[in-house]
């Protein structure tokens, strides 16, 4: 029942809850009928709830999740901006005959701009005033991230590119969730290498389901989303021809920046709202 308890005082908005929280949960523990009760007490929560529902409260959230839609085409704008820039580098250092060595150094290179537009992207989480819930941000990343998938995968992998970011954001949802459960119970060092330990794997899993659906089981399949991320040479896992990179473009650096944007909105969130002060405050969040 406790936990119950927690999960309906929940449904209250936070200006009701912080007030009166203990006394009802009180109430509900002394209720000679706390079944019935607790349907009450959920039944009067979801009326405050939809009574704070203004139009002032539910301005901010739709910034927010409009801000999270519009993140990736953001990123990627970043992100080909530096590609330009080093992309005109390369061009002057390297010359029109590299070296074998010099091409590869190349490469990197030009995928090297993950890097600066990740941090950017981490800054900004860090500097957003109402972040977004744990599950919420990688659902409306995704929405965000649609179009860019069908923009730049290959013709005709559509559903691949839909199953991947599908795959993505539920792998992303959990590991912020866990991150976030993290961090309520004071533990930032775990939350921090669940999500980002995490978040690499889910970009991992998300190419590794792409490149099976579109080229099928292959030895280089599971390395579609290093490969591509790191710049490396596709002739290292056997795909001479180059089809992954050409495949994915800059998908795998694009979904890599949400993947860190997510993760720092989860420790954001979390580090701003502090860990519970007991079993039921868990609940609550």
């Amino acid at each position: 029942m406790s936990r119950l308890t927690g999960l309906v005082l929940a449904l209250y908005p936070r200006r009701l809850r912080d007030r009166y929280e203990q006394e009802i949960a009180d109430l509900l523990a002394s209720s000679r009928h706390p079944v019935r009760d607790l349907a009450d007490v959920a039944r009067c929560a979801l009326a405050e709830r939809v009574r704070a529902l203004t139009a002032a409260e539910f301005r901010p959230h739709l910034h927010a999740t409009a801000g999270l839609v519009a993140a990736p085409v953001a990123f990627a704008g970043g992100f080909l901006a530096v590609f330009a820039f080093l992309s005109l580098v390369v061009a002057v250092v390297v010359g029109g005959n590299p070296s074998p060595v010099a091409a590869a150094l190349a490469q990197v290179l030009l995928a090297s701009p993950v890097a600066p537009v990740a941090a950017g992207a981490v800054w900004l989480a860090g500097h957003t005033r109402r972040p977004a819930a744990a599950v919420l941000a990688p659902v409306t990343l995704t929405a965000g991230l649609l179009p860019l998938a069908l923009l730049f995968t290959r013709p005709g992998t559509a559903w691949p590119a839909v199953l991947a970011l599908g795959g993505w954001c539920v792998a992303t949802s959990v590991l912020s969730a866990a991150g976030a459960a993290s961090l309520r119970r004071g533990h930032r060092l775990r939350a921090a290498l669940t999500v980002a330990v995490g978040g690499a794997l889910a970009c991992e899993l998300a190419f590794t389901v792409y490149g099976l659906a579109v080229f099928g089981p292959s030895s280089w399949a599971f390395a579609t989303y290093p490969v591509s991320v790191l710049g490396l040479d596709p002739g290292i896992i056997g795909d001479g021809t180059g089809q992954v990179a050409a495949s994915v473009q800059i998908l795998p650096a694009v979904l890599t920046v949400c993947t860190a944007y997510a993760a720092a909105l989860t420790i954001r969130a979390g580090v701003a709202r502090g860990p519970s002060r007991s079993g039921d405050r868990a609940a609550l969040h």
